[in-house]
């Protein structure tokens, strides 16, 4: 990522303060929290580079928008147990991971169910997982303590080192997502472990309190309690992004950035605020 672009993004999101009549919806303090693009009550939202909305709702059901938010397509899961992360990163093969059931399923860019793994045959558990650049995936072990990529039935490839053994212990790994030449974990109360493709341990990069994340392989885009954060892995610096809404609205549980576009996810709902449009 270029300087340029690290501050174009930047004032891409500060311009939504200042350009609020060039924007097809403005999210202000003073809308009714009943009042929501996207009536739909999630557990998990994500969107993938093409601008589709995914979204886990609260009956378990995979539920996918096109960028309009007009519904697409539909994956009712009765009995893979509730879904605790979805991974949007390649939109051909999404994977969704069940923690309860430590069972993942794949599914294809029509949510159609492509494969079911369950991983109790073989690890005793695992907390997190996602695809790989290569169509693999990777999950941690909580039990090993180690980063491991594994094929689609299951087959261990590679594995870290125990992470105990480069300083990350006690960590609890809920997040996995491998973009460009980085493999990045997270611990939502301590912050990003950043991994080369091989599996092997780089650095650490702290925070607290992630809501949630986005990475592209240049930046990490989060939400925390406090706002809406950029950290650029090229420059290791982390910036602030003015996200012009209340944090403390009730009911508002993160925020995710595409484009230029913001969707403010609620738990009853979805809004959407527009890149101004000159």
């Amino acid at each position: 990522m270029t300087i340029q672009f690290k501050f174009l993004l930047v004032s891409i999101l500060l311009s939504f303060i200042f350009s609020g009549c060039h924007t097809q919806k403005n999210i202000t303090e003073n809308t009714p929290i009943s009042n929501f693009d996207l009536k739909v009550k999630p557990t998990i939202v994500e969107v993938d580079n093409l601008g589709r909305l995914y979204i886990v709702d609260q009956k378990n059901n995979i539920i996918n928008y096109k960028p309009d938010l007009k519904e697409q397509y539909r994956y009712a899961n009765k009995r893979g147990g509730n879904v605790s992360t979805l991974d949007v990163t390649n939109p051909f093969k999404i994977v969704s991971f069940s923690d309860d059931f430590n069972q993942i399923k794949i599914l294809d860019n029509t949510l159609s169910e492509i494969s079911t793994l369950n991983l109790s045959e073989k690890f005793a558990d695992i907390s997190a997982c996602a695809t790989s650049n290569d169509g693999n995936l990777w999950v941690f072990d909580p039990v090993q303590f180690k980063l491991i990529k594994i094929n689609n039935q299951g087959t261990v490839l590679l594995e870290s080192s125990n992470v105990n053994d480069v300083g990350l212990s006690g960590v609890k790994i809920t997040d996995i997502r491998e973009k460009g030449n980085y493999v990045l974990l997270s611990d939502r109360n301590k912050g990003f472990y950043f991994f080369d493709n091989l599996g092997q341990y780089m650095y650490t990069y702290e925070t607290k309190d992630i809501k949630h994340f986005q990475f592209d392989g240049n930046n990490v885009v989060y939400f925390t309690s406090t706002g809406l954060k950029n950290y650029s892995v090229k420059f290791k610096e982390r910036q602030s992004l003015s996200y012009p809404s209340d944090m403390n609205k009730p009911g508002l549980m993160y925020v995710l950035y595409h484009a230029g576009d913001l969707y403010e996810v609620n738990q009853s709902g979805i809004n959407v605020k527009r890149k101004a449009v000159k």
